[in-house]
């Protein structure tokens, strides 16, 4: 076996794109999806969702199980300074390349489809292009309903749209009504995701929604649902904010209420503990309805079109919404997709009480900034702890029963940009094309073992530990702890 992931490994560094499990696996063991035929669901044409002897998994158009795991930014308008690099400015060349090094290190689907609108911002990225190659390897892939734009894409003086309008809920009826019908009968379409983030600043959704001119929709349903809480008594919701209106109505009109900064990471213990509650218990309802009407309003417009693919919601922190509101919101979606795994947090527990499996929607292995200057963020201290982390991460995934899959916050080559001024590096190869061996040698061998992993998970016990694993990983090699 060990030859075999050398091969692969050998492929890839010298530009062959086979997949490893061209490899590892006969043609008898995958199917034309990448599904393992030696466990079987049930074959409807397309990607759905079975529990099988205990375990979740994405099921094939052909019926058999899949454990997706991807890049969530495989391919970045940010890519255009290594494509001038390495392809010499030839943007077809650089799309086939990165494309065919994502497949010969394993990667087995894009969930968060060909790129995601705030990672292509220049428009490098040609999408048809990218889906032909995707069809012509019989790649699967998620397609973008976007309900919400993510911060990087707001241009100067732009802000956010209220959820409740009318002119909003036309808005994102018109796109479901321009991308479904092109996909409904797909079988290569994983299903429907809405973008990355929604609710991960929450306060500033709940401020801006109270700041609206009086008469707005938005305004107008959240200060109703305040007032219903408070039974109309001003003098009790004076009492919980330190304020003096007159009147509940006053919520509508001249008064601006706000949530500090602090409300956005509430579901954190250490934070939550901290605030009013009181004041908690209204932010969390109000969170809470302006969640499952988006979801909703999402799903409905979807499935207007299309009841054959998954809907897998809004690729958002693991820490923006409680088990309460997801549990509101579990009608409207077919999983849960947090973005990473929290050491404080257990998305375990909101799937369970959601009933509802996990993907893990955008998981870091950590980034590297040379010389230890930039952000810091999720800052490892080389490319080579990026892959242990890489290691502990999967396999925790591989081994819980909940989960259906991952992608991965990755580009195959080092970012230009913004991510450059950052002095992240966070590609598989470096702006000119240099591969870091020991880090995509580690992907390679572990990708390759998705169905002899996945297919055991671990006891809670044994699960429990592999967290604890991963988190002593992450503290071994983060670069603030060398501080």
């Amino acid at each position: 076996m060990q030859s075999f992931r050398f091969s692969a490994i050998c492929a890839l560094l010298i530009g062959i794109a086979s997949p490893p499990w061209v490899f590892m696996a006969s043609a008898a063991e995958l199917d034309q999806y990448g599904g393992t035929t030696a466990i079987k669901g049930e074959a409807t044409g397309f990607f759905h969702v079975e529990e099988i002897d205990g375990r979740h998994w994405f099921i094939t158009p052909d019926g058999n199980a899949f454990f997706a795991v991807s890049l969530s930014h495989m391919l970045s308008g940010e890519s255009d300074v290594a494509c001038q690099n390495v392809y010499g400015g030839d943007a077809d060349a650089w799309l086939k390349g990165s494309f065919e090094k994502a497949r010969a290190m394993g990667f087995n689907c894009a969930l968060g489809s060909a790129t995601s609108p705030e990672r292509n911002l220049n428009g490098f990225v040609d999408v048809p292009k990218a889906e032909k190659l995707f069809r012509e390897a019989n790649f699967p892939f998620a397609v973008g309903v976007i309900l919400l734009k993510h911060p990087w894409e707001f241009v100067d003086g732009e802000t956010l749209p209220d959820i409740f309008h009318p002119d909003y809920e036309q808005l994102i009826r018109s796109r479901a009504a321009q991308i479904c019908p092109r996909y409904k009968d797909d079988p290569l379409c994983m299903g429907y995701y809405y973008g990355f983030g929604a609710f991960n600043q929450s306060d500033q959704w709940v401020n801006h929604h109270f700041s609206l001119p009086p008469g707005s929709p938005g305004r107008e349903v959240l200060s109703d649902l305040l007032i219903q809480r408070y039974d109309n008594d001003v003098a009790k919701f004076n009492a919980v904010y330190g304020t003096s209106l007159h009147d509940m109505s006053e919520l509508k009109s001249s008064f601006e209420l706000t949530y500090e900064k602090e409300y956005e990471r509430r579901n954190y213990p250490r934070v939550g503990q901290s605030l009013d509650k009181d004041k908690l218990a209204d932010f969390e309802a109000i969170v809470s309805h302006m969640c499952v009407s988006l979801y909703k309003l999402g799903h409905d417009a979807i499935r207007r079109w299309d009841d054959n693919h998954l809907i897998l919601g809004s690729f958002i922190k693991e820490w923006a919404l409680s088990v309460d509101s997801w549990k509101k919101a579990a009608p409207y979606v077919d999983m849960l997709a947090p973005q990473h795994v929290n050491e404080y947090i257990s998305v375990s527990d909101i799937a369970d009480a959601t009933d509802l499996p996990i993907i893990f929607s955008d998981e870091y292995f950590g980034f590297h900034y040379p010389g230890g200057t930039g952000s810091l963020h999720a800052g490892l201290v080389s490319h080579d702890a990026r892959g242990e982390v890489y290691r502990a991460n999967l396999m925790r995934h591989f081994k819980d029963p909940g989960v259906l899959g991952v992608t991965y916050c990755a580009c195959m080559y080092d970012q230009g940009g913004n991510t450059l001024a950052k002095n992240n590096q966070n590609g598989f190869y470096s702006l000119d094309g240099e591969p870091r061996e020991k880090l995509i040698e580690v992907v390679t061998d572990l990708n390759g073992s998705i169905y002899e992993h996945a297919t055991k998970p671990a006891s809670p016990e044994a699960l429990e530990k592999l967290n604890t694993e991963l988190f002593e990983k992450w503290k071994e090699h983060s670069v603030r702890r060398r501080r």
